[in-house]
């Protein structure tokens, strides 16, 4: 169930502000329930939620968070779908900005939430990169928020973006760095490839394959089970794309 659109943090590699705009707006509550009990009425009781961060319902700005209106919505859904649908916040598809995992937010995860992970936006172990792309968080908040993830017994899933522009090797070697100390702490990598995503900032900048070391350390990481991911995949598509874009302004 689709819960908010837009988003006010504008990453230049990402089209959801471009597209929906940078003011969030959410269903309310009793919009959201309406969904949740049609869905029940065909037996379908594990409720997912489509929002750019899971953490932030609710919120005016979409920055600040507001704790208590998340937790009546789930309150509210948990009463409808009981006793044996299921909840999943702050897992695949909707991620969660690192700077928003907190006590609080974990511990509605635990207390609603069937999801026994939840999946955090790094992209970048460089600080330079993260700032490239205007991210608007630090490399060590992703630190705190595996963290505070694993402190609390959930598994963090972690997005990295390969063959971000502007990278150097240094930038390179930081991302492989964050990457492994992550795994070290417990932590599952997600791959991806930079996608030269249309109306976004990055939509014109140089797409390349990702570095050999970086692929040398995604097979170090899947084949202990630690890392998984559509990096390939995405690769070639970022080919395909560029193409298409350039040959469109032709």
């Amino acid at each position: 169930i689709e819960i908010t659109r837009g988003c006010p943090y504008v990453c230049y590699f990402c089209q959801t502000p471009y597209i929906l705009g940078t003011i969030p707006r959410h269903r309310s509550i009793n919009s959201v329930c309406k969904s949740v009990k049609f869905m029940k009425s065909f037996n379908k009781t594990d409720i997912r939620f489509i929002t750019p961060n899971a953490f932030s319902y609710g919120s005016l700005d979409g920055k600040t968070l507001n704790i208590p209106l998340l937790e009546e919505l789930l309150i509210k859904i948990r009463e409808i779908i009981k006793p044996k649908g299921r909840i999943f916040l702050g897992s695949f598809p909707s991620e969660v900005r690192p700077e928003h995992v907190t006590t609080e937010t974990l511990g509605l995860v635990l207390k609603y939430a069937a999801n026994d992970n939840i999946t955090i936006g790094a992209q970048s172990g460089s600080q330079r990169i993260l700032d490239l792309c205007n991210r608007g968080h630090s490399v060590k908040s992703v630190y705190r928020a595996v963290e505070l993830t694993i402190e609390n017994g959930l598994l963090p899933n972690v997005d990295f973006i390969f063959s971000l522009p502007n990278e150097t090797e240094e930038d390179v070697d930081l991302t492989i760095k964050l990457m492994k100390d992550l795994s070290n702490m417990g932590a599952n990598i997600h791959t991806h490839t930079f996608l030269p995503l249309p109306l976004t900032v990055f939509a014109n900048e140089k797409v390349r394959k990702v570095e050999e070391k970086i692929r040398n350390v995604i097979s170090e990481l899947t084949s202990k089970g630690l890392a998984d991911g559509n990096w390939k995949k995405q690769e070639e598509l970022a080919i395909k794309i560029s193409n298409y874009l350039r040959a469109k302004m032709e």
